[in-house]
């Protein structure tokens, strides 16, 4: 398994963001992982062992006649990641209370703070959906529960609840890069106690939780949301991110029809997250 990574490079007409967020909404749903928009358009990261560039034509082939434009595809390899994740790395504060830094970074006293390795470019918290999970997380008591972070990424959400006092965490991710970097990143901020695995929602047969952090895409959600429910003890706390401000009807009528009703919603540049509670 090589861990390279596909970056398609979109230019659209005068960079145009509400353009940006539609292409960028078609690729998350078939397994993009990381956007980064700039003035001409956006880039598109995912594992190289994901992309298929028919899957790309398929997902936006319904924009090609309403909008203007086009994208290369690069190669980036995994040795580079360092150099490429250290030249854009910013450290980050969520509510001053967070602080998300790499080793490069200057330590600086938060209530909370997170390391993570500069071996992986994604999951670093600056994205909408992680940030704003992070957001919400900060408000919520997780002493003594048992959490589940599904598609855990990087780690950053199963830490932050380790450093909130979860008394234990399961972190899956199906990517197997993602799984392993958390594992890194688990034991760099002190999270041992923890299972951390490369699987999905197959993996939560007769499992169950007080609080599960599920931030993946709509599709996902929708497809696994009977086995969130079912991994949810009663009266627990599920949060849904990474999906937009108009998918969120769906989510939420498939939520309840699993026996989960909805609490309150937040959203930042489209991207929401939602609260959920088991009746």
């Amino acid at each position: 398994m090589t861990g390279n990574y596909i970056e398609l490079v979109f230019t659209t007409l005068d960079g145009e963001d509400f353009v940006s967020d539609i292409l960028m909404n078609e690729l998350a749903e078939i397994g993009f992982d990381s956007f980064d928009k700039n003035e001409l358009g956006f880039r598109a990261y995912i594992p190289s062992h994901h992309f298929s560039e028919d899957k790309v034509q398929v997902a936006i082939a319904d924009y090609k006649d309403q909008f203007t434009f086009s994208y290369e595809i690069n190669l980036i390899p995994y040795k580079n990641w360092n150099e490429v994740w250290e030249s854009n790395f910013q450290a980050l504060t969520i509510k001053d209370q967070l602080y998300i830094y790499a080793d490069f970074h200057e330590k600086k006293d938060y209530p909370y703070q997170i390391k993570i390795h500069p071996k992986m470019a994604f999951g670093t918290g600056h994205h909408e959906t992680t940030f704003q999970m992070a957001e919400v997380m900060l408000d919520v008591d997780f002493t003594g529960k048992t959490v589940l972070d599904m598609g855990c990424g990087t780690g950053i959400l199963a830490i932050l609840a380790n450093l909130k006092h979860a008394s234990h965490i399961t972190a899956i991710d199906n990517d197997p890069i993602a799984a392993e970097s958390c594992k890194e990143n688990a034991l760099l901020n002190n999270m041992e106690d923890a299972t951390i695995l490369c699987g999905d929602a197959s993996d939560l047969s007769g499992k169950h939780y007080d609080i599960i952090l599920a931030n993946i895409n709509r599709n996902i959600l929708l497809n696994d949301m009977k086995a969130y429910a079912d991994s949810l003890n009663d009266a627990g706390l599920i949060l849904f991110s990474g999906f937009y401000t108009e998918d969120l009807p769906m989510i939420k009528e498939s939520a309840e029809s699993n026996g989960m009703y909805y609490q309150q919603h937040q959203n930042k540049n489209n991207w929401v997250v939602a609260s959920f509670k088991k009746r």
